[in-house]
């Protein structure tokens, strides 16, 4: 009777055991990577109370009779079922999706087995569980490294010096800008804009750069000029004193600037009446320039004589100018006195001579030859006018063709391009004159005007504006030179007549083909460049990652604003053959025993091992249904065995209570 007694006993601490095993499961309830405790029971010894025997011939066999004695515990197995995930934002949140362990280290050395991946780093660079413990995988670049058990340190390379700056594709080239020494405080916005006048403003990181986009550069070196000529006239230092350099990737053979011309030919020009001038200047006795010329003028369009000038000596006050023809020249004998009205008396006394002859003159000479009677001179400077003469000049009807017109814009560039120069003609003499109307360049040619006048009137109108400086190398049959053509080329003559008749009709040129320096147009497409990495090199920790991640096979990718990616570490998983043969000892660890054999290594999802997630934690695997109704059954177990020490001590008392 006293064995039921403790039966009951036995029962009662059985049913104990359970009870604490179903109160810490529920307390974990909500513990990460905690796996639930599962009971078992198993009967204690018996006694027989009948042996057992075999059967013989004549009796038959005999089963055993025997008593238990009570209930203990078999086995408190944790249910290493996989459960569900929580998700977090912490990239150090990891779970296991599939078998396996991390592992991880205490301060002693030794190893641990578990599901919460609760990580951090420490100040040291180390990955730490919850607990401090050592995370262990494979530490620095795990590529190719096979699974181990290493302290994982994560180590971020110290940064070097490196200068700002910004690479861009440019007129067909990468251009770069750059600063000229390491800075920490270079890494800026850098605008480049078109004005009138160089400048600069600075304020925030961001730099603008004003330049002329008129002026031309020619080199690498012009370019950083330009910049310093600007931060110089906006009172602008860039931080730590740096200065911003250029660098070209490629530059063309053909980089120069290209002045933009234009050359026109075969224009007509077309009149009803021939003349030449004689024309030259003076100054008088004042100083002042003035000018003096002689005009023959035909009526006869075909007119293709000459006249031949020569100057003479008055050795009788009754010698008078004498004209005579031969074989299409007129000779003209004059004196320094003689004035237009004395040479077209020997004219027209030459004239009537032929006609008394009866000679039909008009076939011999230009019909109606004059020397307008309003063109009288100084003699002395009429007589050098026609001694210069003296070979004779050609006198041209009708009609004049081969014109020439050859335009350079002087400072190269394509703004040329953009430029019209309209001819216009003023009667009479030293009137050349330009002036600009925007675009517009409109030069006044008079009868005696030359190439250096037109030249000097643009100079003049440019007033110091290099865009607008312009030169005519030629204008055919303009220049003084121009009018002594020979004989057997008389349609290059360009006579006063037809100055008139072809400027007076407001011919128009346009300078093409100016084309900018290859650094100019570079220049005028710059735009915006945002320099970058610049710094002074210093060492590198955890926290100068700006980003971090755990890949599936436990690798720990950081991103470093200068290195770029970097592989810090690979977490690797433990498995085991027997997983209910760890041994559990706290802070949701487990502990390698005899029953579960030796951990295999593995890369996370690879042989056998489950895949990490990160940014997720595994929960507990408490199923409190399950609980609450072991708790049912465990509360009348314990409360039967209670009933069995109650009942055994009543039966004890009746016992005792026989010899009273």
């Amino acid at each position: 009777m006293v064995k039921s007694l403790y039966s009951g006993v036995s029962g009662l601490k059985t049913h104990q055991a359970k009870m604490d095993v179903i109160g810490n499961n529920i307390a974990n309830v909500n513990t990460t990577g905690f796996k639930a405790g599962v009971v078992t029971f198993r009967d204690i010894y018996y006694q027989y109370k009948i042996n057992p025997s075999a059967a013989t011939a004549t009796l038959g066999g005999v089963n055993p009779a025997m008593v238990g004695y009570g209930v203990r515990l078999n086995s408190t197995n944790a249910n290493m079922t996989n459960s569900g995930f929580t998700q977090s934002d912490w990239w150090g949140d990891v779970a296991l999706d599939g078998d396996g362990f991390f592992q991880v280290m205490d301060g002693s050395g030794t190893i641990f087995y578990t599901r919460a991946g609760k990580f951090t780093v420490d100040d040291y660079g180390y990955l730490v569980n919850a607990q401090g413990y050592h995370v262990l995988g494979v530490t620095g670049d795990s590529t190719n490294q096979e699974p181990s058990s290493e302290i994982i340190r994560i180590v971020v390379p110290a940064t070097n010096n490196n200068a700002s700056s910004a690479t861009k594709r440019v007129n067909g080239t990468n251009v770069t800008i750059s600063v000229s020494a390491p800075s920490n405080y270079t890494n800026m916005t850098v605008t480049f804009t078109e004005a009138d006048f160089p400048y600069a403003t600075y304020d925030n990181g961001i730099l603008n750069i004003f330049f002329n986009p008129d002026e031309q550069y020619n080199s690498q070196d012009d370019f950083e000029q330009a910049i310093q000529t600007a931060l110089q006239a906006g009172g602008v230092t860039l931080p730590d004193d740096v200065s911003l350099q250029f660098e070209f990737e490629t530059i063309p053979d053909d980089r120069e600037a290209a002045a933009a011309k234009n050359r026109v030919d075969s224009f007509t020009v077309s009149t009803q009446t021939a003349e030449y001038q004689l024309h030259t200047t003076y100054q008088d006795d004042a100083g002042v320039t003035k000018h003096a010329y002689m005009t023959f003028s035909v009526n006869d369009p075909t007119c293709q004589d000459k006249v031949k000038i020569s100057l003479v000596e008055r050795t009788d006050p009754d010698d008078v100018e004498t004209a005579t023809y031969a074989d299409g020249t007129w000779t003209l004998n004059i004196f320094n006195d003689s004035t237009a009205s004395d040479i077209n008396a020997a004219l027209k006394k030459a004239m009537d001579l032929y006609d008394s002859e009866g000679t039909d003159y008009s076939k011999l000479v230009c019909d109606n030859l004059v020397l307008p009677s309003g063109a009288t001179q100084r003699q002395t400077v009429f007589a050098d006018l026609v001694a210069d003469a003296a070979d004779g000049v050609q006198l041209v009807g009708g009609t004049a063709t081969g014109v020439t017109l050859d335009v350079q814009v002087q400072e190269a560039g394509a703004f040329g391009n953009n430029y019209k120069i309209v001819f216009a003609y003023k009667a009479g003499y030293g009137k050349t004159s330009a002036i600009w109307d925007e675009n517009t360049l409109t030069v006044t040619i008079s009868a005696d005007s030359t190439v250096t006048d037109v030249n000097k009137a643009i100079k003049d109108a440019a007033n110091g504006n290099p865009k607008r400086l312009l030169s005519f190398n030629d204008i055919s049959g303009l220049d003084y030179g121009d009018d002594f053509p020979d004989q057997k080329d008389p349609e290059n003559v360009w006579q006063p007549v037809f100055r008139q008749a072809f400027f007076g009709g407001n011919p128009a040129i346009r300078p093409m083909d100016g084309k900018d320096s290859f650094f100019t147009e570079t220049a005028k497409a710059l735009g915006t460049f945002a320099l970058e990495n610049g710094r002074i090199g210093s060492e590198q920790s955890f926290r100068d990652l700006t980003d971090i991640l755990i890949q599936q096979d436990g690798t720990i990718i950081g991103l470093h604003a200068v290195h770029g990616y970097l592989v810090l570490g690979r977490i690797d998983v433990a498995t085991f053959d027997n997983v209910n043969g760890l041994a559990q000892v706290g802070g949701t660890n487990f502990r390698e025993t005899v029953a579960s054999g030796k951990p295999k290594l593995n890369v996370a999802s690879t042989g056998g091992a489950g895949a990490i997630i990160s940014g997720a934690l595994e929960m507990s695997n408490v199923d409190l249904s399950q609980e609450f109704t072991d708790m049912i059954t465990t509360q009348r177990g314990f409360q039967a065995n209670s009933r069995v020490i109650t009942v055994s001590d009543t039966m004890l008392e009746e016992l005792l209570s026989l010899k009273r």
